[in-house]
């Protein structure tokens, strides 16, 4: 009896080792490059060889809280540098750059029915438009990547200081990151500076 159960557990175990060679490796992981747009518009590769576009946290913070958006009709061409979305916070309409050139093959439905989720999560659900691009290996060299992103941002932060009266401790909160709603601390003739300066675009007012 002691035989047979000693020659059981050798078969299990047999089999067991057996089923763990069999097992596949786990796939590598899919790093999916993020690049911004100096108007702060941003896009992000997708494995199909795609790219969704969105606003970066500084365009959020300056913003505020989206109430509405306009967003171009599906296949429709957009060109990089050229405007490609309007976002309303309130009264104020601002227009922004598309960072690729492409046909527009999709949008953010959840968007479109909560505005907010654009400036709650410009990276993740606030995303804007899906965009199959021509020739984006050319076009990336427009763009802003890597751990120079991080760098440019910054300095987009220290300009931005200079246009609330030298005091950029009133731009932060608790952590460092940045207040939301920042454009509505400034007069219209300062929100149209610092669209021009930053946004790379006019306004629009109602």
């Amino acid at each position: 009896m002691s035989t047979l159960l000693a020659l059981t557990t050798v078969v299990a175990l047999l089999i067991v080792a057996a089923l763990r060679r069999k097992k596949p490796a786990p796939a590598p992981p899919v790093f999916l490059k993020r690049y911004l747009h100096p108007g702060h518009t941003w896009i992000r590769e997708t494995p199909d060889g795609e790219v969704l576009v969105g606003i970066d946290e500084f365009a959020a913070a300056l913003i505020g809280r989206v109430d509405g958006l306009e967003l171009p009709r599906t296949m429709r061409r957009v060109r990089q540098g050229e405007i490609a979305v309007t976002i309303r916070h309130g009264a104020r309409t601002v227009r922004l750059i598309s960072p690729v050139t492409g046909r527009v093959v999709g949008k953010n439905e959840m968007v479109r029915e909560r505005p907010s989720l654009v400036s709650d999560s410009p990276y993740g659900d606030g995303w804007l438009l899906r965009v199959r691009p021509r020739r984006l290996d050319a076009q990336v060299h427009n763009l802003i990547g890597g751990k120079q992103s991080h760098e440019w941002l910054d300095a987009a932060r220290s300009r931005l200081a200079g246009f609330f009266s030298g005091t950029p401790a009133l731009m932060y909160q608790d952590g460092g990151a940045m207040l939301d709603n920042l454009g509505d601390r400034c007069s219209d003739e300062e929100w149209e500076r610092l669209v021009r300066t930053f946004f790379l675009t006019g306004i629009q007012t109602k």
